[in-house]
C-alpha cells in the first residue's frame, strides 16, 4: 500500500475517532465554579434516553440537548451547591461522602432513639397540614426503625416482560401502552414531590434543637449527601434501604386510605409518608378497567426505575410548581389530581406545555385552579375516598389485586 493511501486511511480514522469522541462527550452544562461532574454513565444514559422515562411523549421538543439533560444540568448544580453549603466544603471527595453517610446515619439513629414518638407525631402533623388533611380522612401508621417489616413481596426489580391479559383489540393494547408511559411520568412526579419536601424538618427546627441541638444540621448533611450520591454513582452501586411505604385503599364505603410507612430516620420517614399520600391522590391516574390497570402497574412499577425517578422527579415537580401562582400553592395537590386524571394524550399535551413554562401551560394550570375554586373543594381526601368508591373509577372490589407497595433506596 502506497504512502498516499496510508495517509488517507489514517485521516479517515482520526476523523471517525474524533466524531465518536464528540458523541460520547457529556452534554450536561456544568458550573465553571465547580470541578465536580455527574457520573459519565448517567450522563450517557441521559443523552441516549436510556432512563426510566425514556423518550417520553410529554417531554418538549429538544434542540441540541434533550429536555431532561437541561433539567438535570440545573438539578446537578443545585444539589452540588446544597451539599457544599451544608458540609462547609469547596471540593467533594466521593469516597469521603460514602463513609460520611454511614457515620451520619449511625449518629442520627442514636440521637433519635429517645425521641421517636415525638418525631413521628411531628412528621404526621407537618404532612397533614401541607396536604390539608383532617383527622379521620385517612390513617397514617409510621415507625422509625432499622427493622423493616412491611410486606413488599409483590414489588418487582425489573419491568414485568409479559402478562396474561387478553385484550379485546389491538387498539386496546395501544391505549394500554400509552397508559404505561403516563404512569411512569406520574411515578416520577410522586418521587419528585416527596424528594422536594424531605427537608420539611426545617419547619420544626426549634423543636428539633430542643431535643438534640445537632439534629437539624445532621439531617441537612445526610439528605444533601444522598442527593449528591444519586448524581455521581450509577445504578450498579448497591444502596441501602432507607425506608418503605405501603398504601391500602378503601375496601368498603366507610373505609379510608391507610398509609404504612417505615424509615431509618425522620427526613426519610417524611419522604415515605408523602409518597404514600401522593399515591392516594395518583389513584385517579389509573385506567378505569381493572384489567388494564393491572397491566399498567405490571409494566410501569418496578424498583430499577426508581433511582431515575429520584433523579428526574424533583426537577419535574419543580416545573409543575413553577406553573402555579404563589398565592395558590396550597392548591397544588388539587391541581395534581386533575392533571393525572386526564387521558394519556391529553395529559401529555398539557404536561408538555407546563414543562416548557409556556403561556399555554400557565393558562392550563390557571383553568384547573379556577375549576378547583369553583367546585369549592374543602377537603381533597374526602373527595378522593368518595371517588374511589364511585363507579367512574375502579370499584373497591377491584383493589385487592392491585400492587400498592412502593419503596425508597437511600
Amino acid at each position: 500500500m502506497d504512502n498516499k493511501r496510508i495517509k488517507l486511511l489514517a485521516i479517515r480514522s482520526l476523523k471517525k475517532a474524533d466524531g465518536e469522541s464528540k458523541l460520547n462527550e457529556s452534554r450536561i452544562k456544568y458550573d465553571d465554579n465547580h470541578n465536580e461532574r455527574m457520573d459519565p454513565t448517567l450522563a450517557k444514559q441521559l443523552r441516549e434516553r436510556k432512563h426510566s422515562l425514556g423518550n417520553h411523549p410529554a417531554f418538549p421538543e429538544d434542540d441540541e440537548m434533550h429536555f431532561e439533560e437541561k433539567m438535570m444540568s440545573k438539578r446537578f448544580s443545585d444539589v452540588l451547591k446544597r451539599f457544599k453549603r451544608h458540609h462547609g466544603v469547596d471540593e467533594i471527595n466521593v469516597n469521603e461522602v460514602t463513609k460520611g453517610q454511614r457515620d451520619l446515619m449511625l449518629k442520627i439513629i442514636d440521637l433519635e432513639e429517645s425521641h421517636k414518638d415525638e418525631l413521628i407525631q411531628k412528621a404526621k402533623e407537618m404532612i397533614m397540614e401541607d396536604f390539608d388533611v383532617d383527622e379521620g380522612d385517612l390513617v397514617i401508621e409510621a415507625d422509625l426503625t432499622t427493622d423493616f417489616t412491611l410486606n413488599l413481596d409483590k414489588t418487582k426489580i425489573k419491568m414485568n416482560p409479559s402478562t396474561d391479559i387478553e385484550f379485546d383489540s389491538h387498539d386496546e393494547l395501544v391505549q394500554a401502552n400509552k397508559e404505561v408511559y403516563k404512569r411512569r411520568m406520574v411515578n416520577a412526579l410522586i418521587q419528585g414531590s416527596a424528594k422536594k419536601v424531605n427537608h420539611m424538618f426545617n419547619l420544626i427546627d426549634e423543636d428539633l434543637q430542643d431535643m438534640e441541638p445537632v439534629l437539624p444540621s445532621l439531617y441537612s448533611k445526610l439528605m444533601s449527601s444522598a442527593d449528591y450520591m444519586y448524581m455521581v454513582q450509577d445504578d450498579t452501586k448497591p444502596r441501602m434501604i432507607g425506608g418503605l411505604v405501603n398504601v391500602e385503599f378503601p375496601k368498603t364505603e366507610n373505609d379510608v386510605p391507610k398509609i404504612k410507612a417505615q424509615a431509618i430516620c425522620l427526613p426519610v420517614l417524611i419522604h415515605e409518608m408523602v409518597k404514600g399520600l401522593m399515591e392516594v391522590l395518583a389513584y385517579h391516574s389509573l385506567p378505569k378497567d381493572p384489567k388494564i390497570a393491572q397491566f399498567v402497574i405490571d409494566k410501569a412499577d418496578f424498583m430499577s426505575a426508581e433511582t431515575w425517578d429520584m433523579r428526574l422527579g424533583p426537577p419535574l415537580w419543580e416545573k409543575f410548581l413553577d406553573a402555579l401562582p404563589s398565592d395558590d400553592y396550597k392548591l397544588k395537590h388539587h391541581v395534581f389530581v386533575d392533571l393525572v386524571s386526564l387521558p394519556p394524550e391529553k395529559f401529555n399535551d398539557c404536561f408538555r406545555e407546563i414543562l416548557m413554562g409556556s403561556r399555554k401551560g400557565k393558562a392550563i394550570v390557571n383553568d384547573m385552579l379556577n375549576d378547583v375554586k369553583d367546585e369549592l373543594i374543602d377537603d381533597e381526601f374526602d373527595n378522593v375516598v368518595d371517588r374511589i368508591s364511585d363507579d367512574e373509577f375502579l370499584g373497591p372490589e377491584d383493589l385487592d389485586n392491585l400492587d400498592s407497595g412502593t419503596w425508597f433506596n437511600n
